[in-house]
């Protein structure tokens, strides 16, 4: 199965936009020959635009501000306070993505592991 197919069955899940930016980090990414600090570089660069696209799905107030140039300006704001919960071990890695794009954000974590005999997941912690 596709993942535009995948999306289409679950409303909730929203792709990126597959742009030739996007499947050129992928493709440097997924490179056997990529050197770490690379890697390192282009996956925080994906990070970047996962977490600016998810920022788009959140919601927001009308505002209007006046400009240095005593102009007001029409724009929006974000209802309410923005937090990050990260997944001890898995999404840890895109906590400083998002500390780069939304000031003083607060963030939570959970580590949640696979129980060995249920196979399902258990909750270890959680600091919210």
């Amino acid at each position: 199965m596709s993942l535009s197919e995948t999306a289409a069955e679950h409303s909730r899940l929203h792709l990126l936009p597959q742009t030739n930016q996007l499947k050129g980090l992928m493709t440097i990414i997924r490179d056997i020959k990529t050197p770490r600090g690379d890697f390192v570089f282009y996956s925080d660069r994906v990070i970047r635009l996962l977490i600016e696209e998810g920022l788009n799905y959140l919601p927001v107030v009308d505002k209007e501000v006046t400009t240095p140039m005593g102009v007001p300006f029409h724009g929006v704001a974000f209802e309410g306070r923005i937090c990050g919960v990260s997944i001890m071990r898995a999404g840890e890695s895109m906590e400083q993505g998002l500390r780069d794009v939304c000031t003083s954000v607060r963030i939570g974590k959970v580590l949640i592991q696979r129980d060995e005999r249920t196979a399902q997941a258990k909750l270890y912690y959680s600091k919210l």
